[in-house]
């Protein structure tokens, strides 16, 4: 009831408000009463259609599985007569089999070794011909040096190895700088020797076909070294003692490396103190290579560092009259080699005999 009045009374009259209330109020319960009697229909038709779609599928799934059993059985009867065959067939065949087995076990033996030994021959003749060929390469490698030896000066005969009264290596006329005399001979005298050693060793290296540590790098008629193995920010060491005396001791120090390292590769073992000879190791690592029991010295790890080579030419340098002027130049080499980029750059120690020192 909307009203009071309405709600309140008796119940024999009521307002034309309540009235059309009461009326809407029916009407939605009659269409309510619609909508659930249709619901009702519905659903019992869908719990029909259901219960006749599972007898239906009911039916189909026995069918299959009677069809399954048949399969089956038919199935078993076939292995058993695929059995019986295969023991009739075995029974025939047996002894055909034994035969062939054996004939063929025979004739397989046979053909492996006659492979095998083949084979062996095709190797023996291969290793003969690799072992020809080295022994051809190096003799063609030694008359090369050898004639380059000849030209440049050096000599390489046993018993007069050096030429000159003073007995001293020489490249081109000019005698090498024994181990106290880097620091008195004049810097173009030192110049020439560096640069006619390198000239000889590029020629060697090209000769020998190897790849040094380090490269030797010519602008104008300057010449420079570098790490080889450096392919993003490459600094380079000047090989002239004009530019600067540390710079030079650290690029000396890398060409003395890359002559022990040829040396090393032709089987020459060159001691730490013997590293600044550079005529002589040359001579020997041209003389290596008449001797072929060398080779298997190449295999063993090349255990000089380039820091102890650093270290050795530091003493050519060193004036113990003057201490305060070797420590100013052991300084600047180190700032050098980190310059370089060889050496660790957590290491504050100009002792280069420290085990933290690494290439990087």
């Amino acid at each position: 009831m909307k009203c009071g009045v309405c709600k309140g009374g008796t119940g024999r009259g009521y307002c034309g408000a309540c009235v059309q209330d009461r009326m809407c109020q029916h009407e939605w319960l009659s269409n309510v009463v619609q909508e659930r009697t249709a619901q009702v229909a519905q659903s019992g038709w869908t719990a029909e259609r259901a219960q006749q779609l599972y007898e239906y599928q009911t039916r189909r799934l026995q069918a299959r599985r009677a069809r399954v059993a048949e399969l089956k059985a038919r199935i078993h009867e076939r292995e058993q007569q695929i059995a019986a065959a295969r023991q009739w067939y075995r029974e025939l065949s047996e002894p055909n089999k034994r035969n062939s087995v054996q004939q063929l076990e025979s004739n397989t033996g046979l053909s492996t070794k006659q492979e095998a030994r083949e084979q062996s021959h095709a190797t023996q003749g291969a290793l003969e011909r690799v072992e020809t060929t080295a022994t051809a390469l190096r003799a063609d490698r030694l008359v090369l040096t050898s004639a380059l030896c000849t030209v440049v000066g050096l000599r390489t005969v046993e018993t007069d190895v050096f030429a000159g009264v003073d007995e001293r290596a020489r490249l081109f006329g000019l005698p090498w700088p024994g181990i106290d005399d880097w620091r008195k001979f004049p810097a173009d005298y030192i110049n020439a020797c560096v640069s006619h050693s390198v000239h000889v060793f590029s020629v060697l290296s090209n000769y020998l076909h190897l790849q040094t540590p380090f490269a030797v790098v010519k602008r104008g008629s300057r010449l420079f070294i570098r790490p080889n193995w450096r392919q993003v920010d490459v600094r380079e060491a000047a090989l002239s003692i004009d530019d600067d005396r540390a710079s030079f001791v650290v690029g000396l120090a890398m060409l003395f490396y890359n002559i022990a390292f040829m040396c090393h590769r032709q089987g020459v073992r060159v001691p730490v103190e013997q590293v600044a000879d550079a005529v002589e190791n040359m001579r020997l690592a041209v003389l290596a290579q008449a001797e072929p029991e060398n080779t298997a010295r190449t295999r063993l790890p090349f255990a000089l560092d380039i820091y102890t080579v650093v270290q050795e030419v530091m003493r050519m340098y060193a004036d113990p009259a003057h201490p305060d002027a070797d420590l100013e130049l052991r300084s600047r080499v180190h700032d050098e080699l980190r310059r370089l980029h060889l050496c660790d750059d957590a290491v504050d120690s100009v002792d280069y005999e420290d085990d933290n020192w690494a290439i990087i």
